[in-house]
């Protein structure tokens, strides 16, 4: 993690809303402020939709929300244990354990042509096979990881997966896959992303009728 990030956080005090409770009995009420950003020294503006910082007994109080859109660096609560998040998390989570939405041309495979990969059987992988155009699916990490780390290989036809937050049509990464059987380990910043669109292209003509068998390994994982 970048450490000019992490003390860019360290200097705010953050909330998850325009009010703060310390308890049941004693709650603190605050003001709308109309705090102005900058960002590495030009002018900066989060989200339309995004929380207004507040003031409490002069102190600015900055939303979550924000500072994850300004710095790239993902912060989530965990109610079960009452502990702030900050960036990655210890503990890696499988791509396939989060919801995931394909259509016609992608999905889960079991065929051996796809799940066996330099001598492992990986059982079941997400495949788009025998790609002419484009497939299509969508990942959910609902915004509460840092990193998206996707193990991703081409079989047949050069290819090329984009990975897209769907809420800003922002560009997250673009992968190209040369055909064979090299594997392409790829991180991705899934920060304040809920919803990832996932696009698969065959970067060649469709003269060879081969396609592109783009695959993507279950030992890819959120973190």
């Amino acid at each position: 993690m970048n450490l000019k990030k992490v003390a860019a956080i360290s200097i705010l005090t953050l909330i998850l809303g325009s009010t703060v409770a310390f308890s049941a009995a004693n709650e603190v009420k605050g003001t709308i402020s109309n705090l102005k950003y900058k960002l590495n020294g030009f002018d900066w503006a989060p989200s339309a939709n995004s929380a207004k910082p507040v003031v409490i007994n002069g102190q600015q109080y900055i939303p979550v929300s924000v500072v994850t859109e300004a710095t790239k660096i993902n912060i989530t609560v965990d109610k079960s244990t009452n502990t702030l998040q900050i960036g990655e998390k210890q503990k890696s989570v499988p791509l396939i354990k989060e919801k995931a939405l394909f259509n016609k041309d992608m999905g889960y495979s079991q065929n051996p042509a796809y799940v066996n990969f330099n001598g492992v059987n990986y059982k079941e992988a997400i495949v788009a096979p025998k790609v002419y155009g484009l497939a299509v699916a969508t990942f959910y990490p609902y915004k509460k990881y840092q990193t998206l780390v996707v193990d991703i290989f081409t079989l047949g036809n050069k290819a090329e997966i984009q990975f897209v937050n769907n809420a800003t049509k922002e560009e997250l990464k673009t992968i190209i896959l040369e055909p064979g059987t090299k594997l392409t380990s790829s991180e991705i910043d899934v920060a304040g992303v809920s919803e990832i669109g996932v696009v698969v292209f065959s970067l060649e003509s469709n003269t060879n009728k081969k396609g592109a068998d783009v695959v993507i390994l279950p030992t890819s994982y959120y973190k």
